[in-house]
């Protein structure tokens, strides 16, 4: 009876939605996700700045190749993607391609498990 109650508490903890890990929540963003963000910020800055060979090559790169290669966890930290939206945004016209130095969130970082399995 008590491995029982153990394992169903097991799979009521990591289950509870139908993200990895039970992760959900407005302070944790999918990778797919935030590469679409800095995407978007990386094209609306280059056609304000005018589109030139540099931003153009960048901008082909970052659309082409896998998400994992421009963000290489699964998950990020909602405040970290948009600061760095932000940076992309606020940022000079020479300064903008300069990459946002952006760490990984995982399901083990942080302490304990609720609200946002362990973020």
């Amino acid at each position: 009876m008590k491995s029982i109650f153990s394992v169903m508490l097991v799979f009521t903890i990591f289950n509870c939605t139908n993200v990895y890990m039970g992760i959900d929540g407005p302070d944790v963003i999918s990778r797919e996700a935030a590469v679409g963000k800095l995407n978007k910020a990386y094209l609306s800055k280059s056609a304000a700045c005018g589109f030139s060979e540099t931003n153009l090559i960048f901008l082909l790169n970052n659309y082409s190749i896998s998400p994992r290669k421009v963000l290489d966890g699964k998950y990020y930290a909602t405040s970290d993607i948009d600061s760095c939206v932000n940076k992309i945004n606020l940022g000079s016209c020479d300064t903008y391609l300069v990459p946002c130095v952006i760490s990984p969130k995982s399901f083990f970082d942080g302490g304990g498990l609720p609200p946002q399995g362990g973020f």
